[in-house]
Order: C-alpha cells, then structure tokens, then sequence
C-alpha cells in the first residue's frame, strides 16, 4: 500500500538519467497520516465520500486463527451504485485441520445475511459482533461448502480506510474496494486470516456502461437482456483476503505486453478514467522496465500465468491488489507508486505476511524496492535515496519499532514499517554483500511462493546465507525502537617508518536493546566502516566490528591520512554527533587493528 504525498516525483523526472541519482524520493509521506485529513482530504475525489468516511467504524479486533484451510471462495455480487447497495452470494470451500464445533465466518453487521446454506440446505446460523456463527462439528480433514447470502450497504472501517467505497468522476459513479487490513468483511463474507490463502471466482454484476476490472484472468463477460453485464474473472494462484478487490466504473481500457525472461508474453491491462486515458499512457509504460528489473533481481514475475494490470480508483494513494493494482487518479503518473506497487507482486502477494505484527515484510520490502529500481534503472546511489527519506535522529520520524506491535493497528507508525523496513534490508544488505543478500532474497522468495512468512522465517533464510544466527541483528533493528547515536574522534601519530592511526567510537544513545540475549552487550553490534582519504586523492575504506559502547581502534599506517569520515557509504540507520565524550571510561575496549583491512 502507499499513501500519496503532497508533492511527488513526476514521472517527467524518469527520463532525467543524469539527475536520477540525486532525485528525492518522496514515495511516502514520513509523518503518519491522519484520519480523514492527513489521508483522504489531499486527494482531488475525496469530497464525492467524504460522507462515507467520516462515519468510519473503528478497527477491528485482532485475527482469531481456527483450525479450517479454506481453499476456494466462490464470490458473486451484485453492484448498485447509485443506492450506494450490494447484494451478494459467497460460497467457502475447504477443509479443517483439526475439531471444530462451528465456524466463524467474518462480515461486518453492516450488511445483512438473509440466508446461510450447508451443502444446498439452508442451516441455522447467528450474526453478531461482525460474524456469522454456524454451529456445524467437523472433524479433521472434513470438507465443507457453505454459502452466505447477504445485502446492505458496506461500511467502511479502519485508520486508513479501508472497505468498499462509492465514489463518482465526472459525473459518474465508482465503485471501488480496499480491504488492508481487515476491511474484507466489510463488503463479502471470508474467513479474513492473511495465513489463509485461497483460490477465487469474482462474479460482479453491474448496470449498464460500467466496466470492471479484478484479480487473475478475465474468462467471461455475461450480456443479460436488460442491459446489465456480469465479469468473470478468476484467480487460480493462492490469493489472502484482503488482496481480493473490484473496480467498477465506465473505464476505459487499454494494454501492453510483458516479455518474461524465457520468452513468455504475459498482458498489461489498465483501467482508467476516460478523461485520464492521456496522462495514463504516458506514465504507465514503467511498469514494464519495474517488472523487468524485479524479475532480474527477485526471479521472475510470480503471477505469469495470469496478467499484471492497474485499475484506477477513488484515493490518495495506491494498493497492491494480486494482478491487478488499484491507483488512485493523484498517483497515475507517480513512477515510485508504480514502481511500489509492481514490487508487492513479489512482497505481499507472492509472499504473504504471515500475521499482521510482519506488515514490514510486505511494505519494507516493497520501499527498499523503490531504492533498487532506481539503482539498477538510473544508476542512483541507495544509501543517498534512503538518507534522503530520513531525518536523521534518533528520536525522530523513525524512532519506532519495524515489527508492528498491535496486530489490530499495524499501520499506526508508518515512517516505521516503510521506511526503517526499508534500511534493515540495506543494512542487511551491507552486511552479506550483494551477492549474498540477493541470493538470499531470492531463496525467500522461492521458500514461501504463494503462501505465507513471519519475520522469523526471514531470519531464518537470512542467517542460512550469512553463516550463523542474526537474531542479534533483528533484535537491534526490528524489535528495538530507535536506532544508534554515534560519535567519533581520531589522531594519527609518526610510528617507526609508518603512522599509527587511533579511532576512538562512542555509542551515545541512552536506550538498551530490550530483547537483546544476555550473553551479549546491550548496544548495537555492527561492523562499521571508516573512510582514510590522503594528500595525493587516494583513499581506503578500514571495517571493523564494533560491540561495544566505547571502543578504541588502532590501526598501521604506511602513509598519514589527511581525514577520517564515518559510514561515509551510508550503509547504517544512524544519528552521528559531532560531541565525542560525556561516558565513563569504564568498560572501554581498546583494539590493536594491525589486521583490519
């Protein structure tokens, strides 16, 4: 997901290869949106609903996991935009994993269900606290096949918001859905667990003129008499709830191809606005050049079977829906939204959270994304473009944690799930070297294609690669808040034929790594990086590991350097201070560095 600041990159600026290094990116805005205003009123629609948010419902209460596997939703619905109504009919396959008394299935009270059926027949059922209750026993490996009828008019819910929104362009009515977090069963009946992902049939019946674009492959388009029409779209690649989403207005469409590595032609299909039909054309060809350059460095396209795509919709910002994006009319020619997007394919879709604390494995991954296709695509520099999103304190608009806290707010410190997610891939990156990292990546990738990972998963692979445990590295840098406050200072002294250079590294920051292992010290463990540069021009990069809160490093010189810089490369989330001392002397280590290169 992405949230639309008030100025952008212009997709203008993507034929500026010679600049591109030194663009700002300003994919999104540092300082968490607000509810409705910071995130609803900067976008040109959002007068049309604006009724319809701020009546908004609070979020709702965290996923409760049951023993059931559901394999295939079955969704038909009809659209009434005008009255603003939805009827529908959702069947739920699958199967339990363990006993079962009855099933819970999630749909705000909102809507109505005027009928629940078992197998053809209709069954009991109660609706309350937003779910339908089914008192039906099933045994371990059982199958079911159950259908809720219901109509009414979707709410929407949330911080952000998120559920099915009407909305109108020029005069005529959108309808349009986003259900991240857990607006799902704020328009269709699910058993809404990002873990549990399925198959789907979207059936969507509309009047007459309206177009409606979805997930997967468009199979059918069903004339009736009366001038209504019914899309077939159907998605056979394992789909979580909340990536499941229609778009229903008088779009107009058009395309373009992907060539897949091996050959494969796969279909770009967009959706938009007639009167944005223009400035679409113009900026959506990146998308080709992002999925190019994600397939070279993540492996190919996930979804290749089916079809990439874009569908304009009534908000701010944009969000990642399976195959099919839904972009907001202030963001068509924003190519880090583009770009952002293309990469949660791999970053959300392909690869889903397992639970809604893992938010940065999807929104992390798909900013860090953004940093690289602007690296391989313009040649721009990573660390500046990071640096360049960062205020560069400790106590500022990073400060949070990147593991999202409360499973039931996992947007409530964005800056901290996008931007700091962002740098512990860098820093992760910094850490392996690039030919370890991507290839790590890439087994990631390849391990949990079309299901679900935790962050614990991630460290897992990640620690594969780098050849022993980094739970020191997320519990500095995804659990803990803040980030390190570093000082430095340096001299340099005639030694026989050579110098001797001291680095003295002060740890200034105040706050301990609250889940830090015992065993170790309760500071940041990073190996870091001094730069020497000379009279002649030359220079030298020196790392050295530094574990504690003071250190000293001595290191041979053959000749003297005329400065020092620290992480010149900008490789560490850090706040540096020009103040070295102010700490006790006790337990300072001082290091004979003869062999640091």
């Amino acid at each position: 997901m992405w949230w639309r600041r008030a100025t952008g990159t212009d997709l203008r600026c993507a034929g500026a290869r010679a600049r591109a290094g030194f663009l700002l990116l300003l994919g999104l805005s540092l300082g968490a949106p607000t509810f409705p205003s910071a995130a609803i009123s900067r976008s040109p629609e959002a007068g049309v609903w604006r009724e319809r948010v701020n009546g908004v419902m609070p979020t709702r209460r965290a996923v409760e996991p049951q023993p059931l596997d559901v394999e295939h939703y079955a969704l038909q619905i009809t659209l009434f935009p005008e009255a603003r109504w939805i009827e529908g009919r959702v069947t739920l396959r699958g199967r339990a994993t363990a006993p079962v008394e009855s099933l819970r299935i999630d749909l705000l009270n909102a809507l109505t269900v005027t009928r629940v059926s078992w197998e053809g027949l209709p069954i009991t059922f109660t609706h309350a606290e937003d779910r339908v209750r089914v008192p039906i026993p099933l045994t371990p490996g059982q199958p079911f096949a159950i259908t809720v009828e219901y109509a009414g008019r979707p709410a929407v819910l949330g911080r952000l918001p998120s559920g099915m929104f009407f909305s109108e362009h020029a005069g005529f009515p959108v309808v349009a859905t986003l259900s991240e977090p857990h607006g799902a069963p704020a328009w269709w009946p699910c058993v809404d667990d990002p873990a549990d992902k399925a198959t789907a049939d979207i059936e969507v019946s509309v009047p007459p003129g309206y177009v409606v674009a979805s997930n997967g492959l468009l199979e059918d388009v069903r004339v009736h008499p009366d001038g209504w029409r019914t899309y077939v779209w159907r998605e056979r690649y394992p789909i979580a709830t909340y990536l499941i989403s229609i778009a229903a207005t008088n779009f107009a469409q058009f395309s373009d191809i992907y060539w897949a590595r091996e050959g494969t032609r796969m279909p770009l299909v967009y959706y938009v606005y007639p009167e944005h039909v223009d400035r679409a054309r113009r900026a959506f060809p990146i998308t080709r050049e992002a999925l190019r350059v994600f397939a070279e460095l993540f492996g190919e396209y996930p979804f290749l079977a089916e079809k990439y795509g874009m569908a304009e919709f009534p908000w701010s910002g944009a969000m990642e829906h399976q195959t099919m994006t839904s972009i907001g009319s202030s963001a068509l020619t924003h190519v880090d939204t583009i770009v952002h997007e293309a990469a949660h394919q791999w970053w959300g879709n392909m690869v889903t959270l397992r639970t809604w604390h893992d938010i940065w494995l999807n929104e992390g991954f798909a900013t860090y994304s953004e940093i690289l296709f602007r690296e391989r695509m313009y040649g721009a520099d990573p660390s500046q473009l990071l640096r360049q999103r960062d205020d560069g304190l400790a106590s500022g608009r990073l400060r949070g944690t990147v593991y999202a806290e409360d499973a039931t707010d996992p947007f409530d410190d964005i800056p901290a799930i996008y931007m700091k997610g962002a740098w512990v891939l860098h820093m992760l990156r910094y850490l392996l070297g690039d030919d370890r990292f991507f290839a790590a990546l890439r087994e990631y990738g390849q391990r949990f294609a079309y299901a679900n990972a935790s962050t614990e998963d991630l460290m897992r692979v990640f620690s594969e690669f780098y050849g022993e445990s980094l739970e020191w590295f997320f519990e500095q840098w995804v659990y803990a808040p803040m980030r390190p406050i570093y000082a430095f200072a340096w001299s340099v002294h005639a030694e026989g034929a050579g110098y001797r250079l001291r680095l003295q590294l002060q740890q200034q920051q105040t706050h301990l790594i609250a889940r830090r292992d015992p065993t170790l010290p309760p500071v940041y463990i990073m190996p870091v990086e001094f730069t020497l540069r000379y009279a002649d021009g030359m220079s030298e990069v020196r790392r050295v590991w530094n574990r504690a809160r003071e250190e000293t490093f001595d290191i041979p010189l053959a000749r003297q350097p005329v400065s020092v810089a620290f992480d010149e490369g900008g490789w560490i989330l850090k706040e540096l201070r020009a103040g070295f001392g102010g700490f006790s002397r006790h337990g300072a280590v001082t290091l004979d560095c003869s062999r640091v290169r």
